[in-house]
């Protein structure tokens, strides 16, 4: 069980988040089915181990129903019920560590889970169209502060009828400013694990030695030259990588990777740019496995079948014409130098 100061931080703050969203229908129920909750949150702490529930996470949890917190507190927290699921299709790209509690819009607040000897429970912005990470609170507790004194004052976009996103980062940052005075501690790149902090990279499995640079074996001239006859090839090169294209069923970046000798394409698979930090273009040692140049290699890496398999289950939204002519398009794709490790060279 959470300590009872915990437990009377968050209750506290859940009251007073009853009082100021009263006028706009807002308010945290208690559990009618506390032993059902309970059965729900032990599932999720099995699925997240060895990380843990931080203690308010786990005190707001069991007291108060997160779904019972609908807009305009944000688009509303998630219920229980949906966490693993949510927890399981945001990572990757998300950290492990960080756990979705709520969505706002495009975007989504996320909880740090504890993790070893960090107690984890600071609270996180993103957008989901840019994993830039945003401090926001400390503690699930203070997050419910930031929405009362947010209701308190009457902070309604008059347009959507919801939290007005400007008004509710100035709460943020005025909270903030009184906690931290320094603006390089409160965001940074949640994709580049690199960047990580050392709590967060062994949660993710990265080891000390994750990043550190084991020198050339090949260049790209002698990559081309002993690929002649068709046979695997491992290598470790140095150079420069800039993505050409990514997303959607490739599961990864197609870019380009250069050296003093000359370019290449290559494939970096979606955990292979994540654990190596491919957010930073530029300096960079990779280790390749080149097989025989083959456009249709794809076949190999489930990406053109996943797609078909989409499409014929009617998963898109394009028109069907459209989604298959880009699958005979990324036939021409080379696909063929796979990136298994990726080091930034710094």
């Amino acid at each position: 069980m959470p300590n009872p100061w915990v437990m009377i931080l968050v209750d506290e703050a859940v009251e007073r988040l009853n009082r100021a969203g009263a006028p706009y229908g807002v308010r945290a129920s208690t559990w009618t089915r506390r032993a059902r909750a309970r059965r729900v949150i032990e599932s999720i702490e099995a699925e997240i181990s060895p990380l843990q529930l931080p203690q308010e996470l786990l005190a707001f949890w069991n007291t108060w129903d997160p779904g019972s917190l609908q807009w305009p507190v944000f688009d509303g927290f998630i219920p229980l019920s949906h966490m693993i699921d949510r927890h399981q299709l945001e990572h990757p790209p998300a950290p492990a560590v960080l756990m979705p509690i709520a969505d706002w819009a495009n975007s989504r607040i996320w909880i740090e889970l504890a993790s070893g000897t960090h107690p984890g429970g600071r609270v996180f912005h993103s957008r989901n169209d840019e994993f830039e990470l945003s401090l926001w609170a400390f503690g699930v507790s203070g997050l419910i502060e930031l929405v009362a004194d947010s209701l308190e004052r009457d902070l309604i976009d008059d347009r959507t009828g919801g939290l007005h996103r400007m008004h509710f980062d100035a709460v943020v940052k005025r909270s903030l400013d009184s906690l931290i005075g320094t603006e390089s501690q409160r965001r940074f790149e949640g994709i580049a694990r690199i960047d990580y902090p050392d709590h967060w990279q062994r949660a993710e499995g990265i080891s000390e030695d994750h990043f550190s640079l084991r020198g050339a074996t090949h260049t790209v001239e002698m990559i081309r030259d002993q690929r002649i006859d068709g046979s695997p090839l491992s290598a470790t090169l140095v150079g420069t990588y800039q993505t050409s294209v990514g997303g959607g069923p490739l599961r990864g970046c197609i870019g380009m990777f250069r050296d003093t000798t000359g370019s290449m394409q290559v494939f970096v698979p979606q955990l292979t740019g994540l654990t190596g930090a491919i957010g930073h273009d530029g300096a960079v040692e990779i280790d390749v496995l080149a097989v025989e140049p083959n456009g249709d290699y794809l076949d190999s890496l489930s990406a053109r079948t996943d797609l078909q398999e989409a499409v014929r289950a009617g998963d898109y939204h394009y028109p069907t014409d459209m989604i298959l002519q880009l699958v005979e398009q990324m036939k021409y794709l080379d696909t063929s130098i796979v990136v298994t490790g990726l080091r930034p060279v710094r």
